[in-house]
């Protein structure tokens, strides 16, 4: 029987093992791996395990945080390789191609992570449990505590909370004192031809930015972009969400940052009071524990200096 077949087979076992009430399901040993109910963020009960041992993470954003609980990862979405804090992270997890099924399911996992819009969600579902995590529901440190807790590592996402709030304390009293109160900030960057402006929980260091330096959202990025997490706008209107600061991504190989050379972007306040700070955006993508410690050291580092 082919690896198709085997896996059809053990699909149907599956089922018909929960069909008669059953919590285990068979492991690699010829034992039984305990299972839990798991209500996702669109409120379905599914079964994972209670401790999985196999975990491939598609959902790009959240590789960091399964590393930093020291969960057992056997696959992420090759796209965390572009990140320089992240990279040399990956050599011991398989990178895997978007869409490459019979990648994921040559890594027998046992739990699948992944965005509940990928397009890939039913395939994921044919080879393991798989969490569709709603990016935009979850607060960054909510969802690493969330993680601690589908990992059994509770206490270290707990320690790390602790120790990150501790940091930040210091910090903001930094940034006070270097830039004052009452200063605002937006983050843009471009992806291809188009420029996107983001709110305060949407990477890009929004999280410290905004939620732990305590930087003013602009009144226009309240208005029109917090509630979504961003928003797609044209270079005539940068004005419209620009801040005091303007923290500026680097985009992709296709931005051709045009917006730059406009009277609109040369006229803000920011471009003329040398209050632009650039970042780099493949890296800045993530708000996991180890990008966002990089971030915050650039970012405070860059408000202070």
């Amino acid at each position: 029987m082919n690896r198709f077949g085997l896996l059809f087979a053990g699909i149907i076992f599956a089922s018909l093992l929960a069909a008669c009430g059953g919590e285990a399901t068979g492991d690699d040993d010829g034992g039984t791996a305990e299972m839990r109910e798991y209500t996702t963020d669109a409120g379905e009960t599914i079964e994972i395990p209670a401790e999985p041992e196999r975990i491939v993470v598609m959902a790009s954003s959240y590789f960091g945080n399964f590393k930093h609980l020291d969960a057992n990862m056997v696959g992420a979405h090759t796209v965390v390789t572009q990140s320089e804090v992240l990279e040399p992270m990956t050599e011991d997890v398989e990178m895997i191609e978007e869409g490459n099924i019979e990648q994921i399911m040559n890594l027998d996992p046992d739990l699948i992570i992944a965005f509940e819009t990928d397009e890939n969600l039913e395939k994921y579902e044919t080879v393991a449990p798989t969490i569709p995590v709603q990016y935009e529901k979850w607060n960054y440190l909510d969802i690493h505590e969330e993680f601690g807790s589908i990992t059994g590592n509770e206490e270290a996402a707990s320690e790390w909370m602790a120790e990150w709030e501790s940091k930040l304390a210091e910090d903001r009293a930094a940034v006070e004192e270097a830039v004052g109160t009452d200063v605002s900030a937006s983050v843009i960057e471009q992806y291809a031809k188009d420029i996107y402006v983001y709110g305060t929980n949407w990477g890009r260091g929004t999280e410290i930015i905004y939620q732990e330096l305590g930087l003013d959202v602009p009144e226009a990025v309240e208005a029109d972009v917090v509630e979504t997490g961003w928003k797609n706008i044209s270079a005539e209107e940068i004005d419209k969400y620009a801040g005091d600061f303007m923290f500026v991504g680097t985009g992709d190989s296709g931005a051709d940052n045009a917006y730059r050379d406009t009277n609109v972007w040369k006229e803000l306040d920011a471009v003329q009071n040398n209050r632009v700070i650039e970042f780099d955006s493949p890296t800045f993508y993530y708000n996991d524990p180890y990008s966002l410690e990089h971030q915050r050291e650039f970012i405070v580092d860059a408000l202070t200096e």
